[in-house]
C-alpha cells in the first residue's frame, strides 16, 4: 500500500489550486489503487467551503469508481479550521470519526455542505436560502434574485450528470458583505451534456451554455444565462467549470481560461448582498417572481 500526502494548504488557495491537487488525486488513484490517503492540515489557518466541496466532490468520484478511500487525518495544533470543517459537515460526509471532541453545532442557524438529487432539491435550496436571508441584510430583489438563480443552478447541474446527484454550500460573509456559493458533480459535463444535441468544441459548450436558448434538449436553456446576467447587474462573479475550461464571468468581461481537468461541472457564485439589482431583466416577463418568492415566504 502506498501513502498518499494531500496538503490542505495547496487546496486552500485557489479554484484552479484546487482542481490541480484533486487531479492529481484521481491520477494517483488510477496509477496506485490501494492508496492510503493523509490528509494533512498543517499550516492552514482557513479554507473557503468552496475549496472544501470540490475536494469532497472528488473523493466521492473516486468512491463511484470503485476505489476504496482510506486513509487518515492529520492535524494541525490549530483547531480552528477542524471545527469550522465539522461545522460545514465535511467529515461527516467522509464518514470521518475525529480523534478530538468537537463543539455541538445548531445546523440550523448555518449552512452545510449538502447532498442534493431532485427528490430533496427543493429542501435543500429552502434550507440554504432560509439561513442566508436571516444572517445577511440582503436587498429583497438581490434575494428574489438569488431564490431563482440558485434553484435554476441546481437544476441545471443535475441536468449535466447521469447519476443525478450534486453537492452544494453556501456561506455569507458579513464584512465582505458577500455570498460564495458552489454546486458541484462528477457527472458528463456541461460539453458532453450540450453535445446531446450541438457540435461544440469544449470552448463552444462553456461559452455558449450561459446564452439564452443554448440546451441540451432537457431544460430551457435559460439557468445559466440568468445567473450570468444577474451576476453582471450584481457586480459579482460566476465561474463555471467543466473538462478543461472555465468560464469566468463579471460585470466587466467574460473569459475562457484552461484548467487542469474537472470530471464533472461546477458553478460557483459570489454576489453582493449591498448591490441591488433589477430581477425582472432576467426572470420572466409573465409574472413578477418577487412577488412569488415574498408571497411563499409569508405563508410558510
Amino acid at each position: 500500500m502506498s501513502l498518499y500526502t494531500l496538503q490542505i494548504k495547496d487546496v486552500a488557495k485557489s479554484h484552479n489550486q484546487t482542481i490541480l491537487v484533486c487531479d492529481a488525486l484521481i491520477k494517483q488513484y488510477e496509477n496506485e489503487p490501494d492508496t492510503k490517503l493523509i490528509i494533512d492540515f498543517s499550516d492552514c489557518d482557513f479554507i473557503y467551503p468552496d475549496y472544501a466541496i470540490l475536494l469532497l466532490c472528488t473523493i466521492k468520484y473516486l468512491e463511484y469508481l470503485g476505489y476504496k478511500v482510506i486513509g487518515t487525518i492529520k492535524l494541525d495544533a490549530n483547531k480552528a479550521i477542524i471545527t469550522y470543517l465539522a461545522k460545514m459537515n465535511f467529515f461527516e460526509h467522509l464518514n470521518v470519526e475525529l480523534p478530538i471532541s468537537i463543539p455541538k453545532f445548531d445546523h440550523n442557524n448555518a449552512v452545510q455542505i449538502q447532498k442534493y438529487t431532485s427528490d430533496n432539491q427543493i429542501e435543500v435550496l429552502n434550507s440554504i436560502l432560509k439561513v442566508l436571508r436571516e444572517k445577511s441584510s440582503m436587498h429583497d430583489n438581490v434575494y428574489a434574485s438569488l431564490d431563482y438563480c440558485f434553484n435554476e443552478i441546481l437544476d441545471n447541474v443535475l441536468n449535466h450528470t447521469d447519476e443525478k446527484v450534486g453537492w452544494v454550500v453556501a456561506q455569507y460573509f458579513e464584512n465582505l458583505n458577500s455570498i460564495r456559493l458552489i454546486v458541484c458533480d462528477f457527472g458528463m459535463g456541461i460539453h458532453q451534456s450540450l453535445n446531446q444535441k450541438h457540435n461544440f468544441t469544449e470552448e463552444e459548450a462553456i461559452t455558449k451554455c450561459i446564452e439564452s436558448g443554448i440546451t441540451n434538449g432537457k431544460g430551457q436553456g435559460h439557468g445559466l444565462f440568468a445567473t450570468a446576467s444577474f451576476i453582471r447587474l450584481n457586480k459579482g462573479w460566476l465561474s463555471l467549470i467543466s473538462g478543461k475550461k472555465k468560464l469566468n464571468v463579471s460585470e466587466k468581461k467574460t473569459v475562457v481560461k484552461d484548467i487542469q481537468n474537472w470530471q464533472g461541472t461546477c458553478v460557483y457564485i459570489r454576489i453582493n448582498t449591498n448591490v441591488d439589482v433589477d430581477y425582472k431583466e432576467f426572470t420572466s416577463q409573465f409574472y413578477d417572481y418577487k412577488k412569488q418568492v415574498f408571497e411563499d415566504l409569508f405563508d410558510n
